[in-house]
């Protein structure tokens, strides 16, 4: 190796050495890095039942994501049968949704290259928002994690009701608690004797 090539392979190292460290020290290789990471989560959705003599419903959802980006989908079999067409069908629950802004840290990344998604959920800050669908209606939702706690905010159109509340994540052994605080009503009908409150907690 000549020492003009010598010399420009150091220059080369040095470039990047000097890039490594700007972007380290700025946040911004771990952002990077995670742009690059699919994941893949996959689980169980159960839905109480309302009433005393009534049933649950469950189902198996998937959180697929690259990034910042992810889907999910819902499908809780059979669910068809019993629920009103307006409400679910058997193509079950889509969304699509981004992920704003995130604090990446390397236990991040470790969680996600060990398809551990729970711990990697809970333990990293982030913000974010989604769209979802299914059979005849639409929604929406905003989310925050400070690294403490995880909460959201959601919002349903209906065809023939509207939904709207809020809603937190919470670590619960080996599943996931959603505590739910929301109300609904028929639609263009906001008004008092018309909304009917809601408390309760979903698991997945």
């Amino acid at each position: 190796m000549n020492r003009k090539v010598k010399f420009g392979f150091v220059v080369i190292l040095l470039i990047g050495a000097g890039f490594m460290i700007y972007e380290t020290a700025n946040g911004n290789l771990m952002g990077f890095v995670f742009d690059q990471i699919n994941y893949n989560y996959t689980g169980y959705a159960s839905i109480p039942n309302d009433t005393p003599d009534g049933g649950s419903l469950g189902g198996f959802y998937n959180i697929n994501g690259k990034g910042h980006e992810f889907t999910f989908h819902l499908i809780m079999k059979g669910a068809e049968n019993f629920e009103d067409p307006l409400d679910y069908t058997s193509n079950g629950l889509n969304g699509n949704g981004t992920i704003d802004t995130i604090n990446v840290t390397s236990n991040t990344l470790k969680d996600l290259l060990n398809h551990d998604f729970k711990s990697a959920m809970f333990q990293t800050p982030f913000t974010g928002h989604f769209d979802m669908s299914c059979a005849a209606w639409t929604g929406y939702s905003s989310f925050s994690n400070n690294g403490t706690d995880f909460i959201g905010n959601f919002k349903i159109n209906g065809q023939e009701t509207d939904w709207e509340g809020s809603y937190k994540f919470v670590p619960n052994g080996n599943s996931i608690a959603v505590i739910t605080s929301y109300i609904w009503y028929p639609v263009g009908l906001k008004v008092a004797g018309s909304i009917t409150q809601v408390n309760k907690t979903y698991y997945m």
